[in-house]
């Protein structure tokens, strides 16, 4: 299943995603201080309903340290949030 272009494009551009990404992001931050694997994670329970595979987190963990784009203004965690909010699997239930 796919999304049409415009649903990803609202994922990414608009606000509300946006503020959702933010809020999402700040929830791991709280509930998984410890570190990055433990908020990945956390962001999958919360999100999908299951744990990352090991390639999930080991693609999880590049995300979070790549160097990040200055033209973004979000953190790196809530651009990842923002990745996983805009998901096939978290759009469609099965």
């Amino acid at each position: 299943e796919t999304t049409v272009p415009q649903q990803q494009l609202f994922v990414l551009n608009s606000p509300f995603m946006i503020e959702q990404a933010k809020a999402f992001a700040a929830r791991l931050q709280d509930e998984a201080p410890e570190n990055d694997e433990a908020r990945i994670r956390r962001a999958f329970q919360l999100a999908y309903a299951r744990p990352p595979s090991e390639l999930e987190s080991k693609i999880g963990l590049s995300y979070l340290n790549r160097e990040q784009d200055p033209a973004n203004n979000l953190s790196q965690w809530q651009s990842y949030a923002q990745v996983l909010l805009g998901s096939n699997e978290f759009m469609y239930l099965d």
